[in-house]
């Protein structure tokens, strides 16, 4: 009879965990919409002006597969979507081959392996969160490098606007105003604008070097910019009266974001504090009472409760951090 109320305790509990997770998934979908939007007409905008797109990246990335060889190699062959990893490590700005990363990705894996074994961890869950730690990691770490350099970029690009504002207003042309912006300003906007440079001067189209870097960094300031050079190269008109409505613009854009920065912090610490508290309490109560905090993890009704806590937890997070994150 145990047995059954056990069995009828964990059937309700993953219906619950798969109702909540569509409910979760809606809610995404829903909250998501208006980015959504966003990127779908700058993407509708730019198919406008690029008749054939560039196959740069594929080319280069089939090319450093036939570099590699050997175990950095068979290693690389492993990894999935290569092309899009490699996107991710150009748009961190790491200049790395897909071997290297593969190999660094399996070192990890390795040590954190040998590491749980010689904890006395089973063999099984050491190989799983050796493989999860391996690949995890790293994917982290370009994530955050992205984000920063992304963030250092935004910051610097309303004053490369501002210089090739100047620059276009004293008589020189915009691939000249483009050199001097990559020659004046430090990384990540000086190195983007200098490989513009390099780009044109191996014989490719403005545009083209353009859209090429704005699929790399994925942000919308720089998709702006590009439109506004793509569409006054069309139509004609005062480019440099554009890019000066452009900089105030985009000054109000970074403005407005620490707006909302500033006033979402209280709901980003109660954030932090509704996630981190539980693990804090159970950590006491391991340490004071080591018998009655077992529990949670040995019997049957503890872990379909802590399971529930933990998606509902989960859930009540992302609801929250939806709700702070606005597209400007």
């Amino acid at each position: 009879m145990q047995d059954t109320n056990i069995t009828v305790i964990l059937l309700a509990a993953g219906l619950m965990v798969t109702v909540l997770f569509i409910v979760l998934f809606v809610l995404g979908r829903l909250l998501g919409k208006g980015q959504k939007q966003v990127r779908e007409r700058l993407e509708t905008f730019k198919n406008r002006f690029t008749d054939a797109r560039p196959q740069t990246a594929q080319t280069a990335s089939i090319r450093i597969n036939q570099q590699e060889t050997g175990l950095a190699a068979q290693l690389s062959a492993l990894l999935p979507r290569q092309d899009q990893l490699q996107i991710r490590l150009a748009k961190a700005g790491m200049e790395i081959e897909l071997g290297r990363y593969a190999t660094i990705c399996g070192a990890i894996a390795a040590s954190i392996l040998v590491f749980l074994s010689l904890a006395g961890f089973p063999p099984l869950m050491s190989m799983a969160l050796g493989v999860i730690a391996g690949f995890g990691l790293p994917h982290v770490y370009v994530g955050r490098r992205t984000s920063k350099r992304i963030e250092r970029f935004t910051k610097q690009f309303p004053e490369a606007i501002d210089l090739m504002v100047r620059g276009l207003k004293s008589g020189l042309p915009v691939n000249e105003c483009i050199a001097n912006v990559g020659q004046e300003l430090s990384a990540p906007t000086g190195t983007e604008f200098r490989k513009i440079t390099d780009g044109m001067r191996l014989g490719k189209q403005l545009e083209e070097v353009l859209w090429e870097t704005a699929d790399r960094l994925d942000t919308p300031d720089f998709k702006f910019f590009v439109i506004s050079l793509v569409v006054q190269r069309e139509t004609g008109g005062n480019l440099g009266e554009t890019l000066e409505n452009l900089s105030g613009i985009l000054r109000q854009r970074q403005a407005m974001k620490l707006k909302i920065r500033a006033m979402s912090s209280e709901a980003k610490a109660s954030a932090w504090i509704v996630g981190v508290l539980p693990f804090i309490m159970l950590g006491l109560i391991m340490l004071l009472n080591y018998d009655y905090g077992i529990i949670l993890f040995t019997h049957p009704k503890a872990i379909v409760a802590g399971i529930g806590g933990l998606v509902w937890m989960g859930i009540g997070m992302l609801v929250m951090a939806k709700m702070i994150r606005f597209e400007v």
